[in-house]
């Protein structure tokens, strides 16, 4: 039986019959029993019944109606099939959000239950179940449980591939998607790839928020040769026989600093001999530059991070803690300073250099620059932040140089 519309909406259509129909369709989706009853039911409300049942309707002033009734006249007037179709074709589908919700968290349900194990045999299920939980993977499908599985999948041939050490980001997109640009800064898949990145980079230490070059140098890998991303360096033995090696040799033996790029770290990595040995690390190059020109070849080894570290930066001094390598971190002694130590002591293991209280109450004439930013606690030394409130300025390294160059002096 095919719809009637026109004589269907003479029916039971129009604003006036508006609220009898939204209690039928609330009816149909609730259950619970085949009456509805209009409580103070206008003239118009009386007045419909009156025509669709072909009597009056009791006294009063409620409107008590049976569904199954209602579904026979317009059977029987060959109106609809059923009341359903009839108030679909007057308002539009019948919805029920909750068990439509529950019907889609089933879906992503199933999406994470299916790729669990590989996501596990990668050790990914906790990125899985975030990226889920969380509504990022939902927010880039569009709520759409198969497209979510399949950006899913695409990050997991992604992550899997990794870390592949001296590729390029465009290069890493091409074997594993196809598409040269799919891990550009925006794609679905790139920020999937980089939540996961993030979250490995962390690993439960901090609050430290890496840059985008930085995350993708983590598991290897170089965007746009990443040639402007350096770190300097200063008599830092290294051997073989790789064009970076044979760099670092001559420079130390030159007792000249040398700015390193990520591209060679990643790329052309020497094999750092420093198994055992303290490598000094400072903020400012200038300290750098102090001890080439005075200490010259009788100088430790020693790198600057010029700031908060960057993507070079983080990849040597995780290269050289891997080989060995005892860090001694120092930095400025304001907020900035301190907020850089907390990061390279917490994640690296770093041990504080000249970073402490007494040093700064041992120069305590030498600055008058007032601190600026919001006061940071140093993880190391729990006085040092009071110290250097009471103080009020700031201590740069430039003013410790004396006594840095005494201890980088071999």
């Amino acid at each position: 039986m095919s719809v009637n519309h026109e004589r269907l909406h003479r029916l039971l259509g129009g604003a006036a019959l508006e609220r009898l129909r939204r209690r039928l369709r609330e009816r149909i989706l609730r259950g619970g029993g085949d009456t509805i009853t209009l409580t103070r039911a206008s003239g118009a409300e009386r007045e419909a019944v009156e025509r669709l049942l072909g009597r009056p309707p009791r006294a009063g002033n409620s409107l008590r109606l049976s569904l199954a009734e209602m579904e026979r006249i317009l059977q029987r007037a060959e109106l609809a099939p059923s009341l359903r179709e009839a108030l679909e074709v007057l308002d539009g589908p019948l919805r029920d959000p909750a068990r439509e919700r529950t019907e889609l968290q089933q879906r992503w349900d199933e999406v994470v239950a299916a790729l669990h194990p590989r996501a596990a045999a990668a050790d990914l299920a906790q990125w899985l179940e975030s990226v889920v939980d969380r509504g990022l993977v939902k927010r880039l499908a569009n709520r759409d449980p198969a497209r979510g599985r399949e950006l899913l999948e695409r990050s997991l041939v992604v992550l899997e591939a990794l870390p592949w050490p001296g590729a390029s980001r465009s290069t890493l997109a091409a074997r594993c998607l196809g598409d040269a640009h799919a891990l550009d800064a925006g794609q679905p898949v790139a920020a999937l790839v980089r939540h996961a990145l993030h979250r490995y980079w962390r690993g439960g230490v901090g609050d430290d928020d890496p840059d985008e070059r930085t995350l993708w140098a983590h598991a290897g890998i170089l965007i746009g040769g990443d040639i402007t991303s350096t770190v300097l360096v200063h008599r830092l033995p290294a051997t073989g026989d790789t064009a970076t090696a044979r760099a670092l040799e001559a420079h130390s033996a030159a007792a000249e600093p040398l700015y390193l790029t990520l591209r060679q770290l990643l790329r052309q990595p020497p094999q750092w001999d420093v198994d055992g040995r303290i490598v000094h690390v400072c903020e400012n190059p200038a300290v750098v530059s102090e001890a080439a020109e005075r200490l010259g070849t009788d100088c430790a080894p020693l790198v600057a991070t010029w700031g908060r570290p960057r993507a070079a930066v983080w990849v040597l001094l995780e290269q050289l803690r891997d080989a060995g390598a005892k860090l001694w971190f120092r930095a400025d002694f304001d907020w900035t300073g301190i907020a850089i130590a907390n990061a390279v002591i917490q994640r690296l293991g770093a041990r504080p250099w000249r970073m402490d209280t007494a040093t700064l109450e041992a120069h305590a004439t030498l600055s008058d620059r007032p601190l600026t930013a919001r006061p940071v606690a140093a993880c190391w030394d729990d006085a040092l932040q009071e110290a250097l409130q009471r103080r009020g300025c700031a201590l740069h390294e430039e003013q410790l140089l004396e006594a840095l160059l005494e201890d980088l002096r071999r």
